[in-house]
């Protein structure tokens, strides 16, 4: 009987990559020996696809993800069948309601993408890094300016991590119609439609690849990923993810992403994904 193909879907930070932001020789290794292997690799992430593009470029690994999972679930580029999807964009009344929700109760510095840029109310140091991570120029605009098309998702990047916690006790107290908050960084809150989740890509998936869940391993290391680990046939935790996302995990890594600790957890505890 031939053994039913495989899609690994990885998130980025604090997954693949550690807190220096590289992949680690090892992970690349096995990263490879799936891929030689058979198994359909890709990425589920926060970020635009064409950041995730721009990213794993200079990876140096031998071979293309076979998909590009973007905006939370809602931007899907399909290596395998050559097609691509965007879905749940906000609008732009509701980019402004949740823009002024945050600065009105809390020192943040909001920003979007915006194809080959970051538009941002403040251009400081952080927000050149990240520009810098996602190939993309930083512009300070104002708010009309900012908010005038739909736009899948704003960010709010604060400089402490206390100011997320609270942000995330403050959310839980009011109502806010139509969105769904996210903490996807220690300080970093996103808000995007409240339909919007990694995992409102899998039946995506699932169709253009002939899977089903079951056939699809999910792994992530925070909020923004619960969603997908639950949905998939097996979900894996980093051991330095949240508590939140661990308890919707399947299985938890016995080492961090500074220490190849996916990669491990696949050679010990799935060698069958290294069988053809």
């Amino acid at each position: 009987m031939m053994r039913k193909q495989k899609l690994i879907l990885m998130d980025i930070d604090g997954t693949l990559l550690n807190t220096d932001w590289k992949m680690l020789p090892y992970t690349k290794k096995i990263l490879t020996s799936l891929h030689e292997h058979g198994i359909l690799l890709g990425i589920a992430s926060g970020r635009p696809v064409d950041d995730i593009s721009f990213h794993t470029q200079n990876w140096d690994l031998p071979f293309q993800f076979d998909v590009l999972v973007g905006l939370n679930g809602c931007e899907i580029q399909n290596n395998v069948t050559n097609t691509y999807s965007l879905s749940h964009e906000l609008s732009p009344e509701q980019l402004k309601t949740a823009t002024h929700l945050m600065l009105d109760h809390f020192e943040c510095i909001p920003f979007l993408y915006r194809g080959s840029q970051i538009h941002a109310l403040e251009v400081n140091e952080v927000i050149k890094t990240s520009a810098i991570k996602s190939g993309k120029e930083p512009v300070q605009v104002d708010l009309e300016t900012m908010c005038k098309e739909p736009c899948v998702k704003v960010m709010f990047r604060t400089r402490q991590k206390e100011t997320i916690d609270q942000m995330e006790q403050y959310l839980k107290t009011i109502e806010t119609p139509g969105l769904k908050w996210f903490k996807t960084q220690s300080t970093l809150m996103e808000v995007s439609d409240s339909a919007v989740s990694k995992a409102i890509a899998l039946p995506i998936l699932c169709q253009q690849l002939d899977l089903d869940n079951g056939q699809i391993i999910a792994c992530g290391d925070t909020t923004n990923d619960n969603e997908m680990l639950k949905a998939a046939g097996l979900g894996i935790c980093l051991k330095n993810g949240t508590e939140d996302t661990k308890a919707c995990a399947d299985e938890i890594t016995e080492l961090d992403n500074d220490h190849d600790g996916l990669a491990h957890h696949f050679v010990k505890k799935h060698p069958e994904l290294f069988k053809k």
